[in-house]
């Protein structure tokens, strides 16, 4: 009797342990199975105002609707008024997702550490970012402290803060500075013999070991730069890459997974949202290295130490 009693509590032991068996299978399968689509409500899509899919209210849905599609989740986009107004929402949260310039996203990376570049742009020339340059006449040799170099204006990445970013290191010497107010004016001015030669930008093509003068700011107004006297390089930056999608480090994995896989099957799936995303670019994109944006970063605090400075003052 007593023998049954405890064999009957043994098979009501393993009956137990079998049931708490099922339910972690239960549990983990369930687990498996969650998603971003279960943790994420609604995904907030960062745009700046003047990026072309924010101009026009049809657009903005038809980049909405495809979003939200995609991912099987509500998508809201929020445009805002400026990239710093972009750079203070991402860094906040309140969006999680946004297309960024190459330094507001070093920006928002200054500012919290909280976001990743997801995707890239590639251009129709298969260019992956830029690069600085300083172009001189072939036939002057004069040292470049001696040189009249001019440059489009201060809010130019290319023209003036990247060069100027390496001559405050002294990576490069201080040449003799002119300020010309545009593009075309500083192709103007070295054309009529007023400058040695100017600040301008190539597109940074991997893989590509030469640099093409005729590639000079992407190759606009090349008919102009080549009427006038030969150039060469004298000196160049590193690569500047072009600006991220980005995703706030808040939001799961997955999510980021949908949105790369999203992104890189756009050419070939929706070439006209490509289109509406990426005017500039026609490559389709590529997925940034953890520190492609390094060099940008140093621009963003060296610039953000000269404004400190100048507040002390």
């Amino acid at each position: 009797m007593v023998m049954i009693k405890r064999i009957v509590g043994l098979a009501g032991c393993f009956r137990a342990l079998g049931a708490a068996a099922i339910s972690a299978t239960v549990f983990c399968a369930a687990t498996a199975r969650a998603d971003y689509r279960e943790s994420v409500p609604i995904l907030r899509m960062g745009l700046v105002e003047t990026h072309v899919a924010a101009t026009d209210p049809v657009k903005l849905e038809a980049v909405r609707r495809a979003f939200a599609d995609a991912l099987s989740i509500p998508v809201e986009i929020i445009k805002l008024g400026s990239y710093s107004a972009l750079i203070d929402a991402h860094a906040s949260g309140r969006v999680g997702y946004a297309i960024h310039s190459a330094k507001s996203f070093a920006a928002t990376d200054a500012a919290c550490g909280c976001v990743r570049a997801l995707r890239s742009p590639v251009a129709a020339d298969g260019s992956t970012g830029f690069r600085s340059v300083l172009v001189t006449r072939e036939g002057v040799n004069k040292p470049v402290s001696d040189l009249k170099v001019g440059y489009s204006d201060e809010a130019s990445v290319s023209g003036w803060q990247i060069p100027h970013q390496a001559i405050r290191s002294g990576s490069l010497d201080q040449p003799v500075l002119v300020r010309a107010g545009s593009v075309s004016s500083v192709i103007e001015l070295y054309r009529s013999g007023e400058i040695d030669g100017f600040f301008a930008w190539l597109p940074d093509i991997p893989g590509d070991q030469g640099s093409d003068i005729s590639r000079l700011f992407g190759g606009w107004n090349q008919a102009g730069i080549s009427s006038a006297d030969p150039l060469r390089i004298l000196w160049s930056s590193q690569r500047i890459p072009y600006g991220p999608h980005a995703l706030h480090r808040s939001l799961p994995d997955d999510l980021g997974e949908a949105l790369g896989a999203f992104l890189d099957g756009m050419p070939s799936s929706a070439p006209g949202l490509l289109d509406l995303l990426e005017p500039a670019f026609a490559g389709g994109y590529i997925t940034p290295g953890p520190d492609d944006y390094r060099s940008v970063r140093g621009l963003v605090e060296a610039l953000s130490d000269q404004q400190s400075a100048i507040r002390l003052q």
